[in-house]
């Protein structure tokens, strides 16, 4: 009777054993399955075949981005977008890996933004990505901390925890590339200003290498303002953003501010600005004068800043740079803008619009205040003038 109890005892712990090792081995497959797997196993061979990328909202808000022949473009606004932008949002979408599992309740999905994003009111977003025929999609929630972010796939009842966290917001302004122009202030050889109101001036270098800007016309019994301040018109083209674009206006009554800036490597760029009530809004026209890039080739300027060293001093051989030789990438910014801005009209920050189209005023020193007249001194009247105090009269019947 005790073998055979024994021998039960015995058949029971392998059980167990074996119940242990399935449980052990089903959780370690299911944990790799969720704990570090990728998001979209399939999606990586493909990535150089993404073609769209599209972000929806429930209430409507929606940006589809598209790759062609001239890169990355903001479908609804018919402008291109930022590449960079969208290359890390694929990128971070590649490489999302799964953190861990999170609610598989609907009743919780509202908790971490990943409920259908078919009501006006729903946090999340649905992300798709085109390569080839295939789709693939995630609902977006909301971002944990910064570093992950809490995404379910449609159709699947279960939400997760995923890095990196990346930014789906289909605002399309967030995803078109923004930049105008980054030129410095150096580059610009003169700038032409047609203020709405005011006169027209013109401020300009001689040649490239010139630290400053000479204003002309200036009116007669005024001065220039100090260097600094004129210098500073040459720096609107460096970091030259907008905030928004849309078409052309058919029609434009407002009168319009004029200035165009010409840089010594032959580019120019012709800008017509107005406002409508806080919006500051400008048209620009980009070209390339080769007769004008002609007179001021970049060489010359470069061997005449050159200093030879002195003869009596044994200069040290330098290591020779590789890159010396090689001519820089001229700036392309006339050309990149000329495809660009046909038929649209930005709105720009009001301070960058204000530094284009200054009013001639604000480049002259200020007017002397008129000094004020002093009243002249009063006059001192003469003593004989002043009547003497008269005496009060004595009545002669009154005395006794």
């Amino acid at each position: 009777m005790m073998r055979n109890r024994s021998v039960t005892l015995a058949a029971s712990a392998a059980v167990l054993l074996i119940a242990g090792i399935w449980l052990s081995t089903h959780r370690a497959s299911q944990q790799g399955d969720l704990g570090g797997g990728s998001m979209f196993t399939d999606l990586t061979p493909e990535l150089g075949n993404v073609t769209e990328v599209r972000l929806s909202k429930g209430d409507g808000s929606r940006t589809t981005l598209r790759k062609g022949a001239e890169g990355w473009t903001v479908v609804e606004r018919q402008y291109p977008a930022d590449a960079s932008r969208v290359r890390e949002l694929v990128l971070g979408l590649v490489s999302m890996k799964i953190v861990e599992r999170k609610t598989d309740d609907p009743a919780n999905y509202g908790r971490l933004g990943v409920e259908a994003p078919d009501s006006p009111t729903a946090a999340s977003t649905l992300v798709e990505v085109v390569a080839g025929k295939k789709t693939w999609s995630l609902i977006a929630g909301k971002s944990a901390e910064g570093r992950a972010i809490y995404v379910r796939k449609p159709g699947e009842k279960v939400s997760l925890l995923a890095q990196p966290s990346i930014t789906v917001d289909p605002d399309q302004k967030r995803w078109i590339d923004r930049q105008l122009t980054d030129i410095p202030g150096a580059n610009v050889h003169d700038i032409s200003v047609k203020p709405a109101s005011g006169p027209a001036y013109l401020l300009a270098r001689a040649k490239r290498g010139d630290a400053d800007l000479v204003m002309s016309p200036i009116p007669k019994g005024r001065s220039a303002a100090s260097a600094m301040s004129i210098d500073a018109q040459a720096d609107a083209l460096t970091a030259f953003n907008f905030d928004d674009v849309r078409a052309l206006p058919a029609a434009q009554t407002a009168p319009t501010d004029h200035a165009t800036y010409r840089t010594f490597d032959g580019q120019v760029f012709e800008i017509a600005g107005r406002r409508d009530g806080q919006k500051a809004l400008v048209t620009i026209t980009a070209s390339r004068d080769p007769v004008l890039a002609a007179q001021f080739p970049a060489a010359a300027a470069a061997a005449a800043a050159a200093v030879p060293a002195p003869a009596a001093v044994k200069a040290t051989p330098a290591t020779p740079d590789k890159t010396a030789d090689q001519p820089k990438a001229a700036d392309a910014s006339a050309e990149r803008l000329a495809a660009r801005a046909k038929s649209v009209e930005y709105e720009v920050p009001l301070y960058k619009y204000e530094s284009i189209f200054k009013a001639q005023e604000e480049l002259l020193e200020k007017k002397p205040e008129p000094v004020a007249k002093t009243p002249p001194p009063a006059k001192p009247i003469p003593a004989k003038s002043i009547p003497a105090k008269a005496k009060p009269a004595v009545n002669s019947a009154a005395k006794p």
